[in-house]
């Protein structure tokens, strides 16, 4: 009977390893630039605290806000972080995704936080605009994204 040599052992559990778990920092740069991408077609069609990158005939703000304000907002962060989850769902490996939804508060809050970030810069205003609506569509959209990607990719 044929042994696998220690070091060749060693070295396909580590890989294996790094497959199953992937740094925590090259996580956050993909989801980041991910991020990053899709915020700029969302911002294009629905644009958010008054930053708008596109012009294009698409307005969902119009479709949110008949529902009134609230309603806007929290739709506006939802689907402003739910395009972004589930793009990333869908680029990301499997094992990534998975990764991901381990650790969804940590990379949800970067995410969000790096958005308002954003918004605060381009727009110092927002402390007057922003929504306690907004915020919760926002981690309801990327909470819920990353979990049904999750579990979509589980079944393949």
């Amino acid at each position: 009977m044929n042994q696998t040599p220690s070091h060749l052992n060693h070295k396909i559990l580590n890989s294996i390893h790094e497959k199953l778990h992937p740094k925590l920092s090259l996580l956050l740069g993909k989801v980041f630039l991910i991020h990053m991408l899709t915020a700029v077609i969302t911002l294009s069609v629905c644009p958010q605290f008054g930053f708008k990158l596109f012009n294009f005939n698409i307005n969902l703000m119009h479709s949110f806000m008949f529902f009134g304000l609230p309603i806007c907002n929290l739709m506006c962060g939802l689907f402003f972080t739910a395009t972004s989850g589930l793009a990333a769902a869908i680029i990301l490996k499997r094992d990534e995704v998975r990764a991901i939804v381990y650790r969804k508060a940590l990379i949800g809050s970067a995410v969000i936080l790096s958005s308002i970030g954003f918004f605060a810069i381009m727009n110092p205003n927002i402390f007057l605009e922003f929504s306690f609506m907004w915020l919760i569509g926002a981690v309801a959209g990327i909470i819920s994204t990353f979990e049904i990607g999750n579990r979509v990719l589980a079944r393949f």
